[in-house]
This record gives C-alpha cells, sequence and structure tokens, in this order.
C-alpha cells in the first residue's frame, strides 16, 4: 500500500507541475496577444491622428468624436497596466508602462486642447509616443518564453 500512495502522491506532483507550465504557457501567449493588439491599436489610431484633428477643426461633430475616442484610447492605456506579465517579458512591459504615463499626460492635453479650441494634438508628444511604442512591437515578438 506504501508503493501504492506514493505512485499516486507522485503522479499528483506531475499532474499539479504540469498544469503550472500549461499556465505559464497561457500567459505568455496572453501576453503576447494582448502586447500586440494594444500596440496595433495605438499605431491606427496614430495613423488616423492628423485626419482626426483636421475635421476636429472644422466641425463640432467631428470634435466631439476625437474627443470621445481620446477618452477610449486612455481607458485602453489604463487597461493594459493591468496585464499579467510573464516574467520573461517584465523589461518589456516597464518599457511600455513609462510609455504609457507619458501617453495618458498627451491623451489629458488633447482632451484640454479641444475643451478649449486649440489644435487637438499640439504640444502632446502623442505622435512621438506612439512611435516609440509601436518599436517595441519588434522586441515582442523576438521574445521567446
Amino acid at each position: 500500500m506504501r508503493k501504492g500512495a506514493m505512485l499516486i502522491l507522485l503522479s499528483i506532483m506531475l499532474v499539479a507541475s504540469g498544469c503550472g507550465m500549461i499556465n505559464s504557457v497561457g500567459q505568455s501567449v496572453d501576453f503576447a496577444a494582448e502586447t500586440t493588439g494594444y500596440i496595433q491599436s495605438l499605431t491606427a489610431f496614430g495613423q488616423d491622428m492628423n485626419e482626426l484633428a483636421q475635421q476636429a477643426a472644422n466641425e463640432a461633430e467631428a470634435r466631439t468624436e476625437l474627443k470621445q475616442r481620446l477618452v477610449e484610447l486612455k481607458e485602453q492605456v489604463l487597461q493594459y497596466g493591468k496585464l499579467e506579465v510573464p516574467a520573461y517579458a517584465e523589461e518589456l512591459y516597464q518599457s511600455i508602462i513609462g510609455y504609457n504615463e507619458q501617453l495618458q499626460q498627451g491623451l489629458d492635453q488633447a482632451i484640454t486642447n479641444i475643451e478649449q479650441g486649440r489644435a487637438a494634438f499640439e504640444s502632446t508628444g502623442i505622435p512621438e509616443t506612439v512611435s516609440k511604442v509601436n518599436k517595441l512591437l519588434g522586441e515582442l515578438n523576438q521574445l521567446a518564453p
């Protein structure tokens, strides 16, 4: 009976450690997918920025839409900060978080600019920050768990 108990205990330990590896792989895949989607979303916004700003300068409805898009983007930035990060990606994640802080300040400034009737992206640093985050996509693709 003692041998049987040992085999059962060993089996449980192997299954438990296997589950940990599966969770780790799942977390890595989630992180990579979430980060890729996040960066692509920022890139798309960066590509649309100039056109959105021009429309907002001439149309009240476009200003309202742009302000709403900025608020939504700010929420995305905040949500990304809550992402679970695998250990191997911590450095990349911290780089993105640093840029996110700059991006939040720029988004706040852009919202204020719109409310005050100024050019939406004047003195916000958003284009540069989005560009820097976009460059991190290459680093993400090179990471391996």
